[in-house]
């Protein structure tokens, strides 16, 4: 058994550093490594013999918000496209396994690093991209006005606002050291991309998150960079235009005519909202949305109907309150957690920054969440659910000795949700 619990570590530490190399760049990497760290799981619980432990309310308030989905999965007329939301349900696996072990097999810090070095190299091909391509030999990287990097610009976008925020929470920390000079360069080099994007409700996000950071932790330091950031993303706005021709200034959303996107989500809530009221139980189906809204639209013209682009009013809209209410819960239950490790970790631990730039990165994907479905966006997702898992795996040694905290191990946990 003690060399079956050493390969369980080896394969944890693999999936672990491989997962933070992946996120900011490959769908596929990020799924071969959790396969090896759920297979890390597995070996690590017969090697202990151990049962899951299942109290933990954030694990509690996981089966509900996947329980509460099971109605508008079976009321769906389009069973396929539910099913695969649902079936996505199992990434909160991600959170409780990055939490139970990361910290205890040597590789908490090295991964969150490996992490911000993989970002920022995501942003040097996303620079490439804007700056017209590349193409030498095998390597192949095209323009792009709107940069996504390897990924989809919605996606690359969700991903950039969370790991900006924590990484600034991380780069502040007294025992970041000799790193902190090249975290700093590397949450430059995700703000830059980001503005890249052109996608403002990421901006609005990053900033929500980068906020609370700044409130949590008092820095100047922090306060001071977040008030630079802020003026160069308003100079960047009225220096550059959309596809349209119109500036992509945040002030003039609600006083110059909507553009395509802005116009777009506005028919999508309006159609959303329509169909709570007239579904206010169960909502139309989790996968029947595009099905409703294309009954709804009339002579309203919009880019795309695949969802409403807003996450509570899709979770309205499809799953309606049985699916909306558990949602607000687990919301809740996790911000609590976090506030928790916050305030029982040990003043000057990395284990307090790590929960500091949880709650950052939660406040950004809260608040990105309004414009955009970027929890129902896998990879989003994931790199959601690393970062609270980094924050969730404290040692003993990260504890105040009169805090009373105690982190849930839930080492046979599993169950996810969006």
């Amino acid at each position: 058994m003690a060399t079956l619990e050493r390969i369980s570590t080896r394969l944890f530490q693999f999936g672990f550093l491989t997962l933070a190399l992946f996120i900011p760049f490959s769908i596929a990497g990020e799924n071969i490594a959790i396969g090896f760290t759920a297979l890390a799981w597995i070996l690590w619980l017969i090697a202990r013999r151990e049962r899951p432990r299942l109290s933990d309310p954030l694990f509690m308030a996981s089966v509900v918000l996947t329980v509460s989905a099971l109605p508008s999965l079976f009321m769906s007329v389009n069973r396929h496209r539910a099913f695969v939301d649902w079936e996505s349900y199992w990434q909160l696996l991600i959170l409780f396994m990055v939490g139970a072990h990361i910290a205890r097999t040597g590789v908490r810090e090295r991964s969150c690093f490996v992490l911000m070095a993989s970002a920022a190299a995501s942003c040097g091909v996303a620079f490439i991209q804007r700056a017209g391509g590349l193409h030498v030999g095998p390597i192949h990287i095209g323009a792009e006005h709107r940069v996504s990097s390897t990924l989809f610009t919605m996606t690359f976008a969700g991903i950039l606002c969370q790991l900006a925020v924590f990484g600034a929470a991380v780069a502040v920390a007294p025992r970041t050291g000799r790193w902190r000079p090249w975290l700093a360069i590397a949450v430059a080099m995700m703000f830059a991309a980001l503005l890249l994007t052109m996608t403002r409700g990421a901006w609005i996000a990053v900033f929500a998150g980068l906020a609370t950071v700044c409130v949590l932790l008092r820095s100047r330091v922090l306060m001071v960079a977040t008030a630079l950031a802020l003026g160069v993303m308003l100079l960047y706005t009225h220096a550059y235009r959309n596809d349209q021709g119109r500036t992509l200034a945040l002030d003039t959303i609600a006083t110059e005519q909507a553009d395509r996107n802005v116009a777009t989500r506005l028919v999508l809530w309006d159609m959303s909202w329509h169909m709570f009221l007239d579904h206010p139980l169960l909502g139309v189906g989790m996968g029947d949305y595009s099905i409703e809204a294309e009954k709804r639209l009339a002579a309203r013209h919009v880019r795309t109907t695949v969802d409403s682009h807003n996450i509570y009013l899709q979770l309205l809209a499809t799953r309606g309150l049985v699916g909306f209410i558990p949602f607000v819960v687990y919301v809740v239950v996790l911000v609590m957690s976090l506030w928790k490790l916050f305030r029982g970790a040990a003043t000057g631990s990395m284990a307090r920054y790590y929960a500091i730039g949880a709650l950052g990165a939660t406040a950004a994907v809260l608040v990105g969440a309004l414009t955009e479905n970027n929890l129902d966006d896998a990879e989003v997702f994931t790199a959601f659910m690393f970062l609270v898992g980094i924050a969730r795996a404290q040692l003993p040694s990260d504890r105040s000795a009169n805090a009373g905290v105690v982190t849930p191990s839930l080492k046979g946990a599993s169950v996810a949700a969006k």
